[in-house]
């Protein structure tokens, strides 16, 4: 008994041949579209876009955050502090 499989010669017992006309166009087709996969506006917007996606902006938010704190660290330090007084 034959057994069914993708790697056989009719898989699923279908008589099923791809003439080699066929097979060319197909491979043709397929090599024009990976030529053209740079023109793919998907692929421009990943490289246009690179440093969201690669977190380089997330870490600049983060240290544009953290000399802000500092900054008002700083700032606050020179403020006078008030103390609790109760005049009578």
């Amino acid at each position: 008994m034959e057994e069914n499989n993708i790697l056989s010669k009719n898989p699923f017992g279908l008589n099923i041949t791809l003439p080699k006309k066929t097979i060319q166009e197909i491979q043709k087709v397929v090599q024009q579209e990976i030529e053209n996969i740079s023109a793919n506006p998907f692929v421009e917007y990943l490289d246009n876009n690179d440093k969201v996606f690669s977190g380089e902006i997330s870490g600049e938010i983060h240290k544009y955050q953290s000399q802000i704190y500092t900054l008002g660290q700083v700032m606050r330090e020179g403020q006078p502090t008030s103390t609790f007084n109760m005049k009578m």
